[in-house]
């Protein structure tokens, strides 16, 4: 038998024989209009670039932010991603109450804008992909486009909100949703049940962990100094970075060698909160501030703990990717119950799990 099919094998075919066409890629249209580079968007950044080549992603970003080159554009740009521009020339008004009638058709002109464009470009695409409902509400036309010529519309939850008045009208045109963990698929399901008529998956992030050291050996002199407090991610009230600022108050009165590292971005005007506290507390060079870092993953390799401090009653996280990153190097985690991060962080295994209103840290100032 052996030896049939090794003859079989080394016969020359047919000189008819043609070989197989190369399956066409799949083409996805995706609206991801933001200057950030944060968890959702580098979510969505890895996970189209690890489908490639049999999946390839047509990028929607706009003209303004393109101009202006964040770190976003640039890691798109880095990676080889095909983008189209939305022809704006002047900062477009974003969907929010509006302050007066001309506020008003400001927001509608610039929701209609958006709407056309991202309709055009999915044209000759196979499959929108709409990473949450505020690029949901830019994608209606293009979603009824799609469920006319028989073409999918994903809908991926990168947070677990559900108020948004659209999700009514959203949800009968999308065919396909995607979760990050089985938290996150019943949490939405409880709340939007007509979900469950549709295809749903469960997708968790793609993660690359650098494990290389940051460029600069002063950056690494430095973390070696201290037991270091991290946090990843926007520095805003929703992450709860004020309650961690006030956590690290207690601790740093009690244990002179630990540092807090905020990496991320947010609102000056939020910053500026937070520093009188801090400057009163005589810790302005025990509280860095380091701002949108590329090299992120890196430095949570000298990470004693990291501190994700989202509380439930502020927001629900779908996954908590620095977490998953800070675990990746063996540092455990404190965070509240919020969201999937139950599901996430194993209490007392990979890290503490707090519930909210109770201390962080107790009188010894160590631990959840």
């Amino acid at each position: 038998m052996a030896s049939s099919v090794k003859n079989h094998e080394l016969r020359e075919p047919p000189a008819s024989t043609s070989l197989p066409a190369p399956k066409r890629a799949t083409t996805v249209f995706v609206p991801l209009v933001t200057p950030f580079l944060y968890g959702m968007e580098r979510a969505v950044i890895e996970l189209f670039d690890a489908l490639r080549p049999d999946v390839e992603p047509y990028f929607l970003q706009s003209n303004r932010i393109f101009e202006r080159r964040p770190p976003i554009i640039e890691e798109m740009i880095r990676r080889g991603f095909s983008m189209e521009l939305l022809p704006d020339r002047t900062d477009w008004e974003r969907l929010a109450r509006p302050r007066s009638l001309k506020h008003l058709v400001q927001m509608v002109t610039a929701s209609v804008r958006s709407n056309i464009a991202t309709l055009k470009g999915v044209r000759g695409k196979d499959v929108l992909y709409v990473p949450g409902i505020s690029a949901g509400s830019s994608s209606l036309l293009a979603a009824i486009y799609c469920r006319l010529t028989g073409r999918r519309v994903i809908h991926h939850f990168h947070d677990l909100g559900t108020s948004n008045r659209l999700f009514p009208l959203w949800v009968p045109l999308v065919t396909d949703f995607v979760h990050n963990t089985d938290f996150g698929y019943k949490a939405i399901a409880k709340k939007l049940p007509a979900i469950r008529s549709r295809r749903n998956f469960i997708v968790p992030y793609i993660m690359e962990v650098d494990e290389r050291l940051p460029d600069n050996p002063d950056v690494c002199r430095e973390l070696l100094e201290w037991r270091n407090v991290f946090y990843v991610g926007q520095i805003s009230p929703h992450k709860g970075v004020d309650l961690l600022v006030k956590a690290f108050v207690a601790v740093a009165s009690k244990h002179a060698d630990v540092k807090l590292h905020l990496v991320g971005e947010g609102k000056p005007e939020f910053r500026a909160e937070l520093e009188p506290q801090i400057r009163a507390a005589g810790l302005e060079s025990r509280v860095k501030f380091w701002g949108f870092r590329e090299d992120a993953t890196r430095l949570l390799r000298f990470a004693y703990i990291y501190v994700h401090s989202s509380p439930p009653s502020r927001f629900h996280e779908s996954f908590g990717r620095s977490v998953v990153e800070a675990m990746a190097h063996g540092v455990p985690t404190v965070c509240f119950r919020s969201g999937a991060l139950q599901e996430i962080v194993l209490h007392e295994e990979t890290g503490s799990i707090c519930d909210e209103g109770v201390q962080w840290f107790n009188p010894n100032g160590d631990e959840c």
